[in-house]
């Protein structure tokens, strides 16, 4: 758990986290993933009982129970339906966590929304407590992120309403979606898709208005047969060793791999090949 907001709100809530490893799990007599697949764990995990998330299902494991709900904007939606499905009483520290992420997971109702978030939200509202939420969410711009916002305008390109960067090493992988939520918000720009290396991974974050071509498509097409790629129609993430991403796509310097995404994006959205030389626009002429 890396993300300010997310580390406040643990402090804010007095919310006990536990460090575990694929060893420790086999002590456990049942395993529930929230949120989360066991392909999102490299093959360590094969086998679960509980599988609840709102991303599109993967294959490759085998669960005795899953309710994997894609339409969703929020996994916190589907627990909330089946909090009230059964009429359990949910404390106010509960409600104000799962209300905080369903904002958080539809940018507060700006992506990747339905009707059944909004009721979700509806309904745990009055029992939260909005002024830690205020509180979470006051955590959300830091010198850090701004940095990383920095480098990637500065070696950022736009072209045809595309932004791409590439921001280099980081230390956590939550400034990556940060970054590619950052520029979404410009004048002009439809999709924005930003990758950085985390771990030895490369880690892309690919973001969209929700209304063109699948963020999830293009993830896979470009990356799914050398690393973890999914995600909706408005956003999408994939991480891929760079052993082998370099033994797909060669030895790239940082610009070249921002150029390469931005060609990934532009023959994925045209069906045609992008051509190598086409020009590159600085990251400053976002301004003009």
């Amino acid at each position: 758990m890396t993300r300010p907001e997310n580390l406040r709100m643990v402090n804010l809530l007095d919310i006990h986290v536990e460090t575990i490893t694929h060893e420790t799990l086999k002590e456990y007599d049942r395993v529930a993933m929230v949120d989360v697949q066991p392909h999102y764990f490299g093959g360590l995990i094969d086998r679960v009982d509980l599988v609840i998330d709102h991303h599109p299902e993967q294959p490759g494991y085998a669960a005795v129970f899953k309710d994997i709900r894609p339409d969703y904007g929020s996994t916190s939606t589907i627990l909330t339906e089946h909090l009230r499905a059964v009429d359990v009483n949910i404390s106010e520290r509960t409600a104000t966590a799962m209300l905080y992420a369903i904002k958080s997971d539809t940018l507060f109702f700006n992506r990747s929304t339905n009707r059944v978030d909004l009721e979700a939200f509806s309904y745990l509202y009055p029992l939260s407590d909005a002024a830690l939420i205020r509180k979470m969410e006051g955590a959300e711009i830091t010198l850090e992120r701004l940095d990383y916002v920095l480098k990637a305008f500065k070696g950022g390109t736009l072209i045809d309403q595309v932004f791409c960067a590439f921001i280099g090493s980081s230390p956590r992988e939550d400034f990556i979606p940060y970054v590619a939520d950052f520029f979404l918000q410009l004048e002009d720009v439809k999709w924005t898709v930003v990758a950085g290396i985390v771990n030895e991974s490369l880690v892309v974050s690919v973001r969209n208005l929700g209304y063109t071509k699948n963020a999830g498509e293009f993830v896979r097409r470009f990356f799914a047969d050398i690393g973890s790629a999914g995600g909706h129609r408005a956003m999408a993430k994939a991480v891929a060793p760079m052993r082998a991403f370099r033994e797909k796509f060669g030895e790239l310097a940082g610009d070249d791999i921002g150029a390469r995404l931005q060609a990934f994006v532009h023959e994925f959205l045209t069906h045609e090949p992008a051509a190598p030389d086409k020009k590159r626009e600085a990251a400053a002429g976002i301004k003009n």
